[in-house]
């Protein structure tokens, strides 16, 4: 006698792959969480150490000044963002940082008057205009704290692209850098873009493989955050809406061409829930976050923006015409000054060499970091491509270029704060491209693996993905 099948084995199998699967899924978020809680605390650690002896900042006046503006929130049509030099002249996110540091060390927010640096440093110092002692170093520790916070961010973005070790490459070339360990250990404003670019990054892989409208606002926040820090971030949007309205016309053709699927969809775009939306909101976020977080813009937004995008051009033709050996008078020069300034002067890999005394080495493979950039990038650019346009890796390649892009066509002046966006698009270029390296070589299970990582889209969208 044949008896019918049972599926109680294929359950039973099936039920067991999928308990193994949650258990390695806990394991390893347990030990990406600890690895990310190591490196904040060798970051935070590692850049506190040098607050105290490093050398003084004179802009560091003028944002722990600008501290104040935290408590002005309060008061939105106050004084504070009436029509005047020092509020128009650079939008508030860093200022709402520093003055949230310096309030969470028990400092208040009445602090000392801005740098005048039309007149001499003696001049400053009897006008009181240099910081106390106990605010430079509170804004100092805030900033050294933020940096580990991005260390650990850094490995969680480019593991979440490849894996630990490619996690841990960007996290130790960060960690390195001497202008990072600069700006990390003074009381400035960069460090918070830094931050926010690393959540940018973090939140994008996210919200492509999982889209979710809650991520997808969060991404057009950062970016809105990002630009109301330094302007340039801004332009992030611009990818992810332009890649977000490819996706939507794509699955709306594919509907097109395919109405039996569902026939009271074919005149139809996708609903609300698709990816494509999601993306094709974060200018609109963006553009919404920037002007709430600036009540000086308030009153007349589109005027009040234009006029400060004409002071800062003013300030740019100033600072061009009073630094002759940092001018740049094209995108090419930009670009070759940009490619000089991180291969050998802010290099990670001349850095590391140096603290093993062997500079001889450093000298020569300074380079190195641009190098593992180019190829990390090329890297992302060639999987996104073979995974689809919905891939996290496109998108954030898009990214790391567009950011690169829009820096260099708007730099006038080559200052060395200028290139920070970029090098967080350059530590996870490099992460990930030790990462895709050593992978071959780390024997993980990849049918857990693929398991654990919710499966990127495909790159021709299915009947599925277009009636979603």
């Amino acid at each position: 006698m044949q008896f019918p099948k049972s599926n109680r084995l294929t359950t039973t199998v099936s039920g067991g792959w999928v308990g193994e699967c949650t258990i390695a899924r806990a394991r390893i978020r347990r030990i990406d969480l600890t690895i990310a809680l190591l490196i904040f605390a060798i970051g935070f650690g590692w850049y506190l150490s040098g607050v105290e002896s490093q050398d003084y900042h004179l802009d560091e006046s003028r944002w722990i000044n600008r501290a104040h503006y935290l408590e002005d929130l309060a008061d939105p049509f106050g004084p504070t963002w009436n029509h005047q030099y020092l509020t128009r002249g650079q939008p508030p996110i860093g200022s709402y940082s520093i003055g949230l540091g310096l309030v969470l060390q028990g400092q208040d927010l009445e602090t000392n008057p801005a740098y005048d640096f039309r007149r001499s440093r003696e001049w400053n110092q009897q006008h009181g205009t240099f910081p106390s002692h106990d605010d430079l170093m509170a804004g100092r520790r805030w900033n050294a704290f933020l940096g580990g916070v991005s260390a650990a961010l850094l490995y969680l973005v480019v593991r979440t692209l490849t894996n630990p070790i490619g996690g841990i490459t960007a996290a130790v070339f960060f960690l390195s850098n001497p202008l990072e360990i600069w700006y990390n250990r003074i009381a400035l404003a960069d460090t918070t873009l830094t931050l926010t670019l690393s959540l940018l990054y973090l939140a994008t892989i996210h919200c492509l493989r999982r889209p979710r409208w809650w991520l997808a606002i969060a991404m057009g926040i950062l970016i809105g955050l990002g630009g109301g820090n330094k302007f340039t971030p801004l332009a992030l949007s611009i990818p992810l809406a332009g890649i977000g309205g490819i996706i939507l016309l794509r699955s709306w053709w594919f509907r097109l061409r395919n109405s039996g699927i569902q026939d009271t969809l074919f005149w139809h775009l996708p609903p609300l829930s698709h990816l494509g939306w999601m993306l094709i909101s974060t200018p609109f976020v963006a553009l919404a976050t920037f002007v709430a977080s600036y009540p000086y813009l308030w009153p007349d937004p589109i005027r009040r923006t234009i006029y400060m995008l004409n002071f800062r051009q003013q300030e740019m033709d100033n600072q061009y015409r009073l630094n002759p050996r940092f001018q740049t008078d094209s995108p090419l020069e930009s670009l070759h000054m940009t490619y000089n300034m991180l291969g050998n002067t802010w290099s990670s890999t001349l850095q590391i060499f140096q603290w093993l005394q062997l500079d001889r080495i450093g000298d020569l493979l300074s380079q190195l970091d641009l190098w593992l950039a180019i190829a990390g990038t090329l890297a992302l650019v060639v999987i996104g491509l073979r995974k689809g346009i919905r891939s996290p890796e496109l998108v954030i390649a898009a990214l790391i270029v567009f950011q690169m892009v829009t820096v260099i066509l708007s730099m006038r002046v080559a200052f060395e704060r200028y290139y920070l966006p970029i090098m967080v698009g350059e530590f996870v270029a490099i992460g990930c491209a030790v990462g895709y390296a050593v992978a071959p070589l780390m024997g993980a299970p990849r049918d857990i693996d693929l398991h654990v990582r919710q499966a990127d889209p495909p790159a021709t969208p299915t009947s599925q993905e277009v009636l979603s």
